[in-house]
């Protein structure tokens, strides 16, 4: 890693990579039948229902900074974001998708159970793990706008699909890109061969090292998933729909 790339931008640059891959095969919807888009949709939803007990967990991982700084950032992004799985289930109930008809998806699980478990790890850890899945939120609910928009608009579900936008809409009018930025601030001018930088001002003690860990660990899960989601759903894309 070069000098001038500190934490902040290193993560960033990792994100990058990923999200601009994983935007590639959603370039062109129509390739995709209505029930995998719907699919992709529903496993979205997952990460939603668990985000609320992964900012909560990492808030109180955080907690052990020698600053309640990053704590209480992160309680802010949990009031920000609870009662939002709601709102995104109601929505999609609107539009003819209904989570609880779905599936277990093993991968989903599995992917959203390691997230748990980074976000109980050591404070510089979940901090970088926090940065990394605030940053691919924005990504995500970009792609999953369109996605609704598209589905929309093949079950003429019009009106009833204002709500599915409007919920993604929420969390791209600044809402991500506020949760991204105040976390990011805590990365900034840090560099990997620091072993740890004192705290200064409200900012805690930090491992750059730990943090860039985190970033990674969960940029890897997510890219992870995200492979499997494609998997699954060019399978379903296959398979004549039933009845």
């Amino acid at each position: 890693m070069e000098k001038t790339m500190d934490v902040e931008k290193t993560i960033d640059q990792w994100n990058a990579d990923f999200t601009n891959n994983a935007k590639k095969p959603l370039q062109d919807l129509s390739q995709y039948n209505t029930e995998s888009l719907e699919w992709l949709m529903m496993e979205h939803y997952q990460f939603s229902f668990r985000n609320c007990e992964f900012l909560w967990i990492a808030a109180q991982t955080t907690g052990a900074f020698d600053t309640d700084i990053v704590k209480k950032e992160l309680i802010r992004n949990y009031n920000e974001e609870n009662g939002h799985a709601a709102m995104y289930k109601a929505a999609l109930k609107k539009v003819g998708s209904d989570v609880e008809a779905r599936e277990e998806f093993t991968p989903t699980t599995k992917f959203l159970d390691s997230i748990g478990e980074l976000c109980a790890r050591d404070p510089s850890s979940v901090l970088g793990t926090m940065f990394a899945t605030e940053t691919a939120a924005i990504f995500e609910h970009q792609v999953f706008r369109a996605i609704s928009e598209e589905v929309i608009a093949r079950r003429e579900a019009g009106n009833s699909g204002k709500h599915l936008v409007g919920f993604h809409d929420l969390h791209l009018d600044g809402v991500e890109q506020s949760h991204k930025d105040e976390l990011g601030i805590f990365l900034r001018g840090l560099y990997q061969d620091q072993s740890v930088v004192a705290g200064e001002g409200d900012r805690p003690t930090i491992h750059p090292q730990q943090a860039l860990e985190g970033g990674k660990e969960a940029i890897d899960l997510m890219k992870a998933w995200w492979v499997n989601l494609f998997a699954e759903m060019n399978k379903k894309n296959k398979t004549p729909a039933m009845g």
